[in-house]
C-alpha cells in the first residue's frame, strides 16, 4: 500500500515560517507581545517613509549640543522618544525572564543611560536610585519565583509604566522642546554605540547571501546532474571563475574584486589538492562549487559597502522610487529580522526562548528609534546631516566582514557543511538527467577543459582590445 504524500505548506505559510519568529510553544502573553512588536517595527517603518516625503515641511524644533545648534521634527522626536520607551520595557522584560546574570548587567545598563542625562539634578538622580532599589529588592526576594520566567507577558506593562515615568520624569517634563530634544539626542548617541556592535556582527549576511546564491545553483546542478557531469561543471566554473574575475577587475578598477581573483586562485589550488588525495566527492565538490559562486558576491557586497552603496540602493537609485533614508532601515532592518530569527531559535535555561524573542524587539526598536532620530538631526542653518550614519555603517559592515568572514567561512566548511551543499537526504534520489551518464567520466572532463580554455581565451581577449 502507497504511503499518501505529506501535505505540503502553502507559499504563505512558508514564507511566514521562513521569514518571521516560530512562535510554537511560547505563553500566549508572549506571541501577543511578538504580534506588538512586529507591529511596531513596521509602524516604524512607515512613519520612516512618511517622514522621508514629507521633507522640510514638518516643523522642527532647534536645540544646542556642544557650542552647535540643531535641529529635528517634532514628531519624529515624539516618535523616537515612544519607540525609545517601548524598547526598553521590551529589553528589561526578556531580561527578568532570564537569568540574574542578563538581568542585572541590561538594568545596570538602563540606569546608567538614565542617569548620564539627568543632567544633575539631585530630585531626578534620587528618584532614579529610589526606583532602581526598589526594583533590586523586589527582585531579589523574588527571582526564584515563576512569576519573572512564566508570566512576563504580565510584568512587560509594570515595566512598561515604569520606564514611561522614568523617562518622563528625566526627560519628558523638561521646561522646552529643545531641553528634550537634547537629552534624547545623549541618549540614542549611547544606543548608537550599542548597534554599532549589531552592524559589526551584520557584516557576516553578505557571506550568507554568496553562500545562499551558490547553494542554490549547486543543488539544481547536484538534482539534475550525474556526478561525472557535476564534476566536470565544477572543473569549468573553477576555470573560468579567475578570468571572469580579472575582466571585472580591469573595468571597474577596483581593489576589492581583485580579492575575487586571488580566491578563485587559491580554490582551484584546494580542488587540486583535493583531487591528488583522492577526496572528490559529491560533498567536496558541492562545497568547491558554492565557494566558487559565492566569492564574486561577496567581492561585490564589500566593493558597494565601502563605496557606500548597497544592491537594492543601486537599484532605487536608478528608478527613483523609493527614497534612500527608507531603503536605508529598510535594509538594516531585514538584516536583524533575520538575524532575530537565528537568535531565538535557541532554547536554554540562562536565556530561554521566550527572553530571547523579547530582548530581540526590545533591541530592534531602540535600534530603529536611534536610527529614526540621528538621521533626521540636522545642523540648523546649512540643513544638512550632522552624522553620516549610512557611511559609519557601510564602513563597520564591510571591515567586519574582512576580519570574520574568513574565520566564518572556515568553521561553515568544517561543522556546517550542510550550508554550502544542503542536506544530503535531498540528493537520495538518481539525478533528473542520467542519460548524460552515458558518455564517459573522462569526456566531461576533456570538455569541461577545452569549453572553459577557450572562453578564458575570450575573456582574456576582451581585456586586452578595451582601451
Amino acid at each position: 500500500m502507497d504511503t499518501p504524500n505529506p501535505h505540503k505548506p502553502g507559499l504563505l505559510r512558508r514564507i511566514i515560517e521562513e521569514n518571521f519568529i516560530n512562535l510554537q510553544g511560547l505563553p500566549v502573553s508572549v506571541k501577543i507581545l511578538t504580534v506588538g512588536g512586529y507591529l511596531a517595527v513596521f509602524g516604524m517603518l512607515f512613519f520612516t517613509l512618511v517622514v522621508e516625503l514629507a521633507g522640510e515641511r514638518l516643523p522642527t524644533v532647534e536645540y544646542m549640543l556642544v557650542d552647535q545648534n540643531f535641529t529635528v521634527p517634532l514628531i519624529v522626536m515624539a516618535i523616537s522618544g515612544l519607540a525609545f520607551i517601548l524598547g526598553w520595557a521590551y529589553l528589561l522584560t526578556g531580561a527578568a525572564a532570564a537569568k540574574a546574570r542578563i538581568f542585572l548587567p541590561v538594568l545596570v545598563l538602563y540606569a546608567l543611560q538614565i542617569f548620564l542625562v539627568t543632567g544633575g539634578q539631585l530630585l531626578l538622580l534620587f528618584l532614579e536610585m529610589l526606583f532602581l532599589m526598589l526594583v533590586l529588592v523586589i527582585y531579589g526576594l523574588t527571582f526564584r519565583t515563576k512569576f519573572w520566567r512564566d508570566l512576563p507577558g504580565l510584568h512587560f506593562f509594570g515595566w512598561l509604566g515604569a520606564v514611561a515615568v522614568i523617562v518622563v520624569f528625566s526627560i519628558g517634563i523638561s521646561a522646552t522642546n529643545a531641553q528634550v530634544a537634547a537629552a534624547l539626542s545623549a541618549n540614542f548617541a549611547i544606543v548608537m554605540l550599542l548597534a554599532y556592535v549589531f552592524w559589526i556582527l551584520l557584516g557576516l549576511s553578505i557571506i550568507d547571501l554568496g553562500v545562499m546564491i551558490g547553494r542554490g545553483v549547486t543543488r539544481i546542478a547536484r538534482k539534475l546532474l550525474p556526478f561525472p557531469v557535476f564534476s566536470a561543471l565544477v572543473v569549468f566554473a573553477l576555470l573560468i571563475h579567475p578570468a571572469a574575475a580579472a575582466l571585472v577587475f580591469w573595468l571597474v578598477k577596483d581593489g576589492f574584486l581583485l580579492l575575487d581573483v586571488v580566491f578563485s586562485a587559491l580554490l582551484i589550488l584546494g580542488a587540486l589538492v583535493v583531487w591528488i588525495a583522492r577526496r572528490w566527492s559529491w560533498s567536496t565538490g558541492a562545497v568547491v562549487l558554492t565557494l566558487s559562486l559565492a566569492t564574486p558576491v561577496v567581492s561585490l557586497g564589500l566593493t558597494l559597502a565601502f563605496a557606500g552603496h548597497d544592491f537594492t540602493e543601486l537599484l532605487l537609485a536608478a528608478t527613483g522610487i523609493f527614497p534612500p533614508m527608507l531603503l536605508f532601515v529598510g535594509l538594516t532592518t531585514y538584516n536583524l529580522l533575520d538575524m532575530g530569527i537565528k537568535f531565538t531559535a535557541v532554547d536554554g535555561r540562562t536565556l530561554p526562548k521566550r527572553a530571547r524573542v523579547l530582548l530581540y524587539f526590545g533591541m530592534l526598536l531602540l535600534v530603529l528609534a536611534c536610527m529614526l532620530f540621528l538621521a533626521n538631526e540636522r545642523i540648523a542653518g546649512t540643513n544638512q546631516s550632522f552624522q553620516n550614519i549610512q557611511t559609519v555603517i557601510n564602513n563597520l559592515f564591510a571591515l567586519s566582514a574582512l576580519i570574520l568572514g574568513v574565520p566564518y567561512v572556515v568553521w561553515i566548511i568544517w561543522k556546517r557543511r550542510d550550508l554550502l551543499t544542503g542536506p544530503e537526504s535531498d540528493f537520495s534520489v538518481p539525478p533528473r538527467l542520467p542519460w548524460l551518464a552515458r558518455v564517459p567520466g573522462p569526456a566531461w572532463i576533456a570538455i569541461s577543459l577545452v569549453t572553459a580554455s577557450v572562453c578564458a581565451c575570450v575573456l582574456i581577449g576582451i581585456v586586452f582590445f578595451i582601451p
